[in-house]
Parts: structure tokens; sequence; C-alpha cells
């Protein structure tokens, strides 16, 4: 195992250079580790395990070690480290025993590209020199049409092409990742149609319960492709207000000061802590709008924010956060409590003054995105920069739309200050293999699938939503009813009704468009038999159909199943006598389950030519539907018979071993023996 004893100089403690203000290349030592220990290790406040834990940090993490000291509970020295995880900065102490593959690297400091070309000579160019410049900077035709407006409204303003380290199918399939690029759509957002902007692609989406996974607090989910590509294309946002997403955040004191801070900040809560933002502005060399607009995007501008007015009080881990403040809501993302995520963060870092908390917070935007390449808003959403020191899974916000209202807010307050006209520069990034434009997805919820198909009022046998081809035989006549309904009630159904038989097979279309116009369609082949005499008719009772199977029953259950039936075997032992029944197999929430285990509470719906009935399932010793007899039986079992809770319908009575109308201790023992292998529960 390599290690590193020497102090490593104040300089090189951060993780990206923090002398942007040189403007210069310049390189840098950086030394890495990796956790080898396959249980992690505890980060602690310092080099002692007798110091309190910080955080864990799992196996193979890589770490920037700092230094090295003595202590106690480490057979080699301890490491001060910096470990970072998703977009948090933890800084403390950790066993070196656990820590190998040391390695010391140079890296280059990251600053955004730059051009020949001042304001004022912009401003002075002829519209054949705008047209040589913008190919210089290697514009395609669909990013000139737009820039050539915004050149003759604004012509001191600066445009810098910037080439993409990555394919636009690559930038896109990363952010297409579960949980990277999220949409806020809450109930009234669901009402004017916007779940059309979300994915439906597994994992995100349920077509079946017609519901959306959400990834962070109770309503961020996934955006889908067409949306994110949308958001991703630097062409839709080539206008005055929107262009300042590309704005270069370095700090300028030519027009970036405490006036326009102000304007940004706007309410008298606020504005209190304007030399907070310039303090910091100054301090690490970035843009004071920058920080004043985030900020105001993350924690809004009122006094009732508990992350920004210090009233939090004890919260929901029982700890208490009076006195806190996280200013850019660092740490609040990917949770369902944000706000208590961003005080816990605020209470590591111990920002228990607002200025701390809005210079050191500004510090670790400004050390963790600006100076590692990602120097405008919108490459900290999409970290894309060809000088980009980390992968495109770094970025500031899942917010799919997070760069819009921060730019607007920008425009708005440069405008109203009258500096929209000063040497702003915008580095404005450039795909290979872009789409020739991009568009958002059409509004409305794309659910198009069918909860249930039905002939002549009998459900299709096996059907399932996902499933579009079917065959089902009816007994002769000239014409069927074909019904369908389906899941979400805003989809349209095209093909259902009346239909006229001719001949033995004959194929149906039942088209199903949702909300948002995406199109399903199922194909049913109905096959008729030879037309019989009406003495030959014959009507087919469920119950003849029960007694053949060998399955026991009454009016409201079924019983007598094995364990480990599956659901394939149960249907052919109802059906095997009988051509004309149909047999539906569904779970306890009303699901159509056409593979895997019969258990207590699943739903079997017989169908015949003359009637239907559904049925529960019970099989003795199953109290909890999971199809085995376990401690959790058991334990259902005890709790019923104390009264603690009440085991109803089907459950009720698979717990009732022994048949005699009560759940009781022999029912109890009943359960322990079958557990424990001393005898087996009767399904007859």
């Amino acid at each position: 195992m390599k290690k590193r004893r020497n102090i490593i100089p104040v300089v090189f403690l951060m993780l990206c250079s923090f002398f942007l203000v040189t403007f210069s290349v310049q390189a840098l030592e950086k030394t890495t580790g990796r956790i080898s220990s396959t249980i992690g290790i505890k980060l602690r406040s310092g080099p002692s395990t007798a110091y309190d834990r910080i955080t864990g940090v799992p196996h193979n993490a890589r770490v920037t070690i700092l230094s090295y000291s003595d202590g106690e509970g480490c057979d080699d020295p301890w490491a001060e480290i910096i470990y970072e995880e998703n977009g948090v900065s933890y800084r403390g102490y950790g066993c070196s025993t656990y820590i190998e593959d040391l390695e010391t690297v140079e890296v280059d400091d990251v600053v955004p590209p730059t051009t020949d070309v001042s304001n004022s000579e912009m401003a002075n160019m002829t519209d054949e020199e705008f047209e040589a410049y913008l190919d210089s900077q290697g514009f395609p035709e669909s990013y000139k049409v737009k820039l050539r407006a915004l050149h003759k409204i604004h012509p001191t303003w600066i445009f810098k092409g910037v080439k993409s380290k990555y394919t636009w199918s690559e930038a896109l399939s990363e952010q297409n990742s579960s949980g990277t690029s999220l949409y806020n759509v809450n109930a009234s957002a669901k009402e004017q149609g916007l779940e059309g902007y979300l994915s439906v692609e597994a994992g995100n989406y349920d077509y079946e319960l017609d519901k959306f996974f959400a990834h962070d607090g109770l309503y961020w989910y996934q955006a889908n492709s067409q949306t994110i590509a949308y958001y991703m294309d630097p062409r839709n946002f080539l206008t005055e207000s929107y262009i300042f997403m590309f704005e270069d955040l370095l700090y300028n004191s030519d027009y970036q000061n405490a006036d326009t801070v102000n304007k940004i900040l706007s309410s008298d809560f606020m504005r209190q802590y304007t030399s907070y933002f310039m303090e910091a502005s100054e301090k690490y060399n970035v843009s004071p709008m920058y920080l004043a607009a985030l900020s105001r995007q993350e924690v809004g501008l009122s006094d009732t924010n508990i992350v920004t007015n210090g009233k939090a009080g004890v919260l929901s881990d029982g700890v208490d956060y009076t006195g806190y403040y996280n200013f850019f809501n660092i740490g609040a993302s990917s949770s369902k409590d944000p706000k208590l995520k961003s005080l816990q963060t605020a209470k590591l870092y111990q920002w228990n003054t607002q200025q701390k908390a809005i210079v050191e917070g500004a510090y670790k935007i400004t050390v963790n995105y600006v100076q590692c390449g990602q120097y405008t808003s919108y490459f900290q959403k999409f970290n894309l920069s060809p000088t980009a020191t980390k992968g495109m899974w770094h970025q500031y916000t899942t917010n799919i739309i997070g760069l819009v209202s921060p730019s607007v807010t920008t425009y708005n307050s440069y405008n109203s200050m009258g500096i929209i006209d000063e040497a702003f520069s915008f580095s404005i990034p450039i795909f290979d293999g872009m789409p020739e434009k991009t568009t958002l997805p059409n509004l409305g919820n794309p659910n198009n699938w069918l909860k249930e198909l039905k002939v002549n009022g009998i459900s299709v046998t096996n059907f399932s939503g996902g499933t579009v081809n079917y065959t089902v035989t009816v007994p002769y006549s000239e014409e069927i009813n074909i019904s369908a309904l389906a899941v979400n009630s805003k989809a349209k159904i095209v093909g259902t009704g009346d239909k006229i038989l001719t001949g033995d097979s004959n194929s149906f279309s039942i088209v199903v468009t949702a909300q948002n116009g995406a199109v399903k369609t199922y194909n049913l082949t109905v096959k008729r038999e030879e037309k019989k005499d009406d003495s030959d008719e014959v009507t087919v009772k469920i119950a003849d159909v029960l007694s053949a199977s060998g399955y026991s029953y009454d009016d409201y259950y079924l019983w007598n199943v094995t364990f480990s039936t599956n659901v394939d075997g149960l249907i052919e032992k109802l059906i095997k006598n009988y051509e004309t029944v149909s047999v539906n197999v569904q779970d306890r929430q009303g699901r159509n389950k056409n593979e895997g285990t019969i258990v207590t509470g699943d739903k079997i719906i017989i169908s015949t030519n003359s009637e239907s009935k559904t049925l529960e399932v019970v099989i003795y010793g199953d109290n909890n539907g999971d199809g085995n007899v376990s401690a959790i039986d058991l334990l259902n079992v005890q709790k019923h018979i104390l009264g603690y809770t009440t085991l109803l319908g089907s459950y009720a009575r698979a717990a009732d071993t022994n048949r005699d109308g009560n759940v009781s201790a022999i029912d109890l023992l009943n359960v322990q023996k079958h557990i424990l292998g001393y005898s087996n529960i009767s399904q007859k």
C-alpha cells in the first residue's frame, strides 16, 4: 500500500483549482485514494476513534488526501480527506490502513474559453464581420438565426461557441437516467396536462396502476427523453431573457454591484444580506448576480422559510436546528424532506450565522462547480463543458427547468438597472449529432393501456394491458359485442361495440389513444364454432365446472388449492373439460395475474356461456397472502386472538386452519407445527 506522509500545502486542498482570478492555466498536484475496506470506513471529525462520526464512506469511493496525522485507533496514520456525495463535500479523518491505490496527478486550472474580440469591437462589426465571427466560433446555421437577432438588439454581447466533449446522443442518454432530470408535477400541474412531460419507462411509471414514481419529494418525477432534449437544446433559449443561463459566471465589478443584487433579492428580508453576497463574490471571483438569483430560486424571498430564518426548531430527526442557515439549499436534493437535509448540511458545516451560510455556501458552489468547468448555469445542470473535471453525473440541480427562472430573474434585474448592454459574455454549447430541432411533448396523461377487454361480457382469458394480441373462440352467432375499459379515464377507445361475424375467423382492432395522443392498438381474433342445432346447444353451469375441477368452493371462496399451485395450473384444472369456459385471475389489488403462484386473496373469475362468478382463494395457513406459511402468519394469528388486529375475509378464513368457524389457540398451534415440520396444514 503506497502512502504519502508529507503535509500537502493549503493551495492543494480543493478538488478543483481555486485561482480562477488569475485567468491562467497552472498545473496543480492532487492526491487521491480509494477506500479498500469492503464495508467502507467512518469519516470522523478528528484523527482518532474517539472523535464523532461525520458520515460513512463506502467501498471503492474515491477521496482527496490532504494530509496525514498520528492518532489512536488506527495501525497507520490517520488521513485527512475530502469525500463528495450527491454534491456535498465532507471533510474529516479516516484510517489510512483502508485507503489504498494512492495516486498523485496533475490537474489543470479550469478557465472558460476566451475570444480575441472585445465588447466594443463586437459592437462595431459589420454584418459580414459578424457572420465570419459566428463561423469562427463553430455555430451551426440553426444557432445563427437567433444569434443574429440578439446581436441586432444587443451589439456589445459576446457569444462564444463551446464544443461539448460529448455527442448529443451521449448527453441525452446520461440525462435520461432515472432520477437525473426531474419535473415537478403536482395536482395543479397534472390538471394542466404536464404528465405528458414525464417518463413512462420502467422504474418511472406503472401503466397498470397509472402511477408515476417520485424520485425526490412528493411530486418530482423523471422527465421523458423529449422533454430533456428540449431543455438541453441551447437553441431553444437563445432569447433576451433565457440566454443568461449561458452567462459566464465570473465576477465583473463594472456592472455587478450591490444595487443589482438588491434588485434580484427584491424583498426586505433578503436584501439585508446583500453585503454577504458581495463579500462572497469578491472573495471567490464569482458573479453576485448568479449567487443572488440562485439563492432566490432555491429558498425564495420570504422570511418564513426555516432554512433561512433560523427558526427551524426540533425537526423529525429529533435535532434542534434553530440558528442554522442554508441560503443555497446545499445538500437538499434527492430527498423526501429537502428542508431537513438542507439544515442537516448547515449544521454539519456549522453555518450558524447568515454570513457564514452565504459566504461559505458560495465557496462550495464555486469550488465544486464554477471552478470545475461548470462556469455557466447551463453547465451546472448539464455538465457538458469540454473543460469539465467531473463526469456528467455532477450537476447542481435535478430540476430540468431549474435554469429558466433564474435566467429570467437575472435578465429582469439587469434590464431594470439599465445595464443590459454591458460587457456580457455567453458560453453556448454546441454538440455533434444534434437534431434539426427539438420540441416539448404533447400535454396530457400518457396512459394508453386497457384495463379490461371483454367479448359478449366475458373477460378475455389472461388479458393484460401490456399484451396486444389475443384470440378467443365463441359459440356460433351472427354478431358479437366487444367492450373495453381503459386504465385512465381520459383515454379514448375506438373499435368496441357490436360487430358482425363473417366466416370462421374475424379480426378486430381496438385502438386506445391516450390524452397526450399516444396510440396503442390491441388485435383481437375471434373464432366462432360451427353452427349447431338449437337442440345441440349445451348450457354450462359454473357449479359443474367447479365440481369437475376437484376444488372445494362455496358462494364466496375457493379452497383445496395446494401450496405452490401456479396460475396456469389452476386455470387448466378449471377449463379442462369445457371449451366455452373462461377463467381470469386477479391479485388482491384487482390487477390481472398471468403468472406466478396462487395465494390467499387472489380472485378467480369464471365465465361460461350462461353465467359468471368471482371467488376468492383460501389457502389455509397463508393468512398474509404470500403463498407460504411463515412466522408472519403465526404473528397474525396471535394478534387476531389478542384483539390487536382483525383478520377479515379470505385471510380470516385461511387463519381458521381447523375449520371450526373461529380463529383460536388451536389454529395457532397448527401454524406452529406446520412451520416446524411436525405436521402439514390440510387444504381439503
